[in-house]
């Protein structure tokens, strides 16, 4: 038996010079390795692989995680402050697979998983699960199923990038939280050197949710859309070490909301400014009160967002920004308005091409007591963070 063992540890410790070298090993019936043929040795394969089985002739698979330590000091809010409290999180988990089924090498199928915490224990939910057909039309394409919503994927990859630390403003629960990043439905997507839109028709409970159908609860269907001029004619090209200068309009109509408030519609415009040192953005948002009764929707109000990066070394890899939010809520008739409002500032350090490395405090400086009018509750104070994001 010692010798077994030892054999197999021989193995194991030279199996990767055997690989380099061509070197062959041999076993015989007592499990012994030897590194010559002689009768009553078997040879060890030290090639052998793993195929992936697929009816598809190419697949891709991806990672992206964002994994983060979080320190939150609150403030009185009126009657309500919180206990602080430190953590660490995994805030996001994502595992993707694209499968190219036609025979355009741009259009696909992709599925994404994205871990969801239920209880303390992880769980996989289903972000985004769609057909991609490129150029279904001129300069267009098109996602059907599970799809990305018609902003936030452009404005992460245009104008903030740090979603790891906090939502773009449409989506952030310290404003209007007017948008999903995904839901089920189709979204067409246009993009020429000067101009882009993508108009989507969804569901509009977003991924996370199902469509209803009684009386009280049916959402009606979200009609989403935005529509983009590239000023300096990058918009097929976009890259963040070129200079581009966009403006965009965009909004969101579903007045056939149910009696809990859920109905949103809403008008913005966006516009960034970027070069390779530099960005700044800004955008400003109105969705006006909906809710046909004395009450006011909970998604209705006015504010605006700006942010600002700079960027140094070498390989653009040290990073600085800041970011202001303010949103007033719609109130009754009478009530007084207040802002809430958040102030983000952070550095982040590009480790290599896969290990982001970001820390920064959000501030939330609202001026009503820690539940809003919508019924999020968002306690003022700060949060430390520091945030590793991780992608492959």
């Amino acid at each position: 038996m010692k010798k077994i063992v030892l054999s197999t540890l021989v193995a194991l410790s030279i199996a990767t010079v055997a690989s380099a070298s061509d070197v062959k090993l041999y076993q015989d019936a007592n499990g012994q390795v030897f590194t010559q043929a002689a009768d009553g040795r078997t040879e060890i394969s030290t090639h052998q692989g793993t195929s992936v089985s697929s009816l598809t002739d190419k697949l891709d698979f991806s990672m992206l995680a964002y994994i983060g330590y979080d320190n939150f000091d609150y403030r009185n809010n009126g009657a309500i402050k919180p206990v602080d409290n430190s953590q660490f999180e995994l805030r996001r988990m994502y595992f993707q697979v694209k499968a190219h089924l036609l025979e355009d090498p741009k259009s696909y199928f992709r599925i994404t998983l994205d871990e969801n915490n239920n209880a303390g224990y992880y769980d996989m939910n289903i972000k985004y699960a769609y057909l991609f057909l490129n150029n279904i039309l001129p300069f267009t394409d098109v996602e059907i199923g599970q799809a990305h919503t018609t902003l936030l994927d452009y404005e992460e990859s245009h104008s903030w990038a740090y979603r790891s630390i906090d939502n773009v403003f449409t989506e952030q629960n310290n404003a209007g939280k007017l948008n999903a990043s995904g839901d089920r439905g189709i979204d067409l997507k246009t993009n020429t050197k000067y101009f882009s839109s993508e108009i989507g028709i969804y569901n509009g409970e977003g991924y996370h949710a199902d469509q209803t159908h009684t009386a009280v609860n049916s959402m009606g269907m979200d009609y989403e859309g935005r529509l983009t001029a590239h000023l300096l004619g990058t918009g097929t090209d976009y890259n963040q070490k070129h200079t581009y200068f966009d403006v965009s309009l965009l909004g969101k109509d579903n007045t056939k909301g149910n009696a809990n408030g859920t109905d949103i519609q809403y008008i913005g415009v966006h516009s960034v400014f970027n070069m390779k040192n530099f960005l700044i953005a800004g955008q400003y948002i109105s969705a006006p009160d909906t809710d046909k009764s004395a009450a006011v929707s909970g998604h209705s109000g006015k504010g605006y967002s700006v942010n600002v990066e700079g960027r140094l070394g070498e390989k653009d890899q040290y990073h600085a920004f800041a970011r202001y939010d303010s949103w007033t809520p719609e109130v009754v008739a009478g009530a007084t308005k207040n802002d809430d409002r958040t102030y983000i500032l952070g550095a982040a350090w590009d480790m290599n091409k896969n290990v982001q490395w970001i820390a920064n405090v959000i501030t939330t400086d609202n001026q009503h007591d820690a539940t809003n009018v919508n019924g999020t509750v968002n306690p003022n104070g700060n949060e430390y963070m520091i945030t590793a994001q991780v992608s492959f």
